[in-house]
């Protein structure tokens, strides 16, 4: 038997019994906080927070008489805050910039920690949303449209690993983080060379409507500058923080490989002239083949790859037994 996390092979090359063996060992493996990534420091993220539960107060209230936290932005959100009394109930917290170090991902802990602390609960009205910095991308529209394709290409699978805990999409996802690989496939089919001659990211024109949006992505840069992001859209709420770094971690792999000399143009090429998008309920079944390219294409560390596929599965989703 292998040892998978030491294992420097293509999971989608698997033998059929390795492949049992690892599904079967993921059953009872546990996602680790983790100190690092390993994302190079040039890298910045902001994660968004959403909850219910508690009177926004509570929250401000605490937040601004934490030394670490009082920096975080904490405001309602229209999709989990409602009044009760000229109160308001539920709501989001900012973080500001961070990058892939320890003092950062402490600090996301300790948010989590107040908030659990005060009573605050995720629930199917409230989302995680994420911004990366645009110099992830550089000065090179290439890359962008790399990853718009590769996103494209592997939207089914993308949704359901960010799905947290969940089997399924929460019920408003169609509002604020609809798919976007039918709109770009459609474009592509009406508008002459639309990814080949695209200039600027907001060429693109996916807003807060669409699971990644472009909104804030005002120009091209290899600067960390402030307000110049993308914002991914699609994960269910959370206020568990390893599954939260293990989303982060999922979109920075997947827009670092966008740009990195890996990127393999042939097969992406050819998967996305291919692609016949699937309807958002079809999102919820297991694409296993599909999550294992996924994993080889955009990790280098099987951790990584373990990391990816225990979220993905959901528990009880495979029942295997051991022969």
């Amino acid at each position: 038997m292998k040892d998978f996390l030491n294992y420097d092979g293509n999971f989608s090359k698997l033998s059929k019994i390795d492949l049992e063996d690892l599904l079967f060992k993921l059953k009872n493996y546990s996602l680790r906080y983790r100190k690092s990534l390993n994302v190079v420091e040039q890298v910045s993220f902001g994660i968004e927070l959403e909850f219910e539960d508690i009177l926004l107060y509570y929250v401000l209230r605490e937040f601004k008489q934490n030394d670490v936290l009082a920096n975080w932005f904490v405001h309602e959100d229209k999709s989990c805050s409602y009044k009760i009394d000229g109160f308001s109930v539920g709501g989001e917290v900012s973080s500001p910039i961070l990058h892939d170090q320890l003092q950062c991902w402490e600090d996301i802990s300790k948010a989590l920690f107040v908030l659990k602390k005060l009573g605050a609960h995720s629930t199917d009205k409230t989302s995680l949303h994420v911004h990366v910095g645009s110099q992830i991308f550089g000065e090179e529209i290439i890359n962008l449209v790399r990853f718009i394709k590769v996103w494209c290409v592997f939207e089914h699978v993308i949704y359901k690993f960010c799905y947290g805990k969940s089997s399924s999409f929460r019920p408003y996802i169609r509002n604020f983080a609809h798919p976007i690989a039918d709109a770009t496939k459609l474009k592509c089919k009406y508008i002459p060379n639309y990814l080949e001659n695209m200039i600027l990211p907001k060429g693109f024109h996916y807003d807060k409507k669409w699971g990644i949006n472009f909104n804030n992505y005002h120009y091209l840069s290899s600067e960390e500058e402030l307000n110049n992001t993308i914002e991914i859209r699609v994960a269910n709420g959370s206020l568990e923080r390893n599954i939260i770094q293990n989303t982060i971690n999922l979109y920075l792999k997947l827009m670092l490989y966008a740009s990195s000399d890996r990127y393999d143009a042939l097969l992406i090429d050819r998967l996305f002239q291919k692609l016949k998008p699937k309807d958002l309920e079809e999102y919820d079944l297991i694409y296993l083949k599909d999550a294992l390219i996924l994993c080889d294409l955009i990790f280098d560390t099987s951790l990584d790859k373990i990391n990816f596929l225990k979220q993905y599965i959901k528990k009880d989703e495979l029942i295997l037994r051991r022969k």
